[in-house]
């Protein structure tokens, strides 16, 4: 393979890995708005992911009691649709614009 092949070949495949990951955040964000429904996570921002689990900024004392008080509920439902997931609630910085995404459509 010619070395101009070879770095086509390797852009195409982290293309390919840029969308499966994008999707897969996709994924985990609805899961995360199905579980702790549209008016919680609105309130709320996944911050980053590890193998085993969701990192979630929550932007209130109020909104993070509330939530703590229902995590139990929320990893269940998480663990449903998307595998073995833990879930860590800290209180924390939520964008505007992610209050925003999590808004129901009308």
């Amino acid at each position: 393979m010619t070395e101009e092949l070879k770095g086509l070949v390797k852009e195409v495949w982290k293309d390919l890995l840029k969308k499966q990951e994008r999707g897969r955040a996709d994924k985990i964000k609805e899961a995360w708005r199905r579980a702790a429904g549209p008016r919680a996570a609105r309130h709320t921002e996944i911050v980053y992911l590890t193998k085993d689990r969701i990192h979630v900024n929550v932007e209130s004392s109020a909104w993070l009691h509330a939530l703590t008080l229902k995590k139990e509920s929320l990893e269940k439902k998480l663990r449903a649709a998307l595998g073995p997931l833990g879930l860590k609630l800290r209180l924390g910085p939520v964008k505007k614009d992610r209050r925003d995404e999590n808004r129901p459509r009308t």
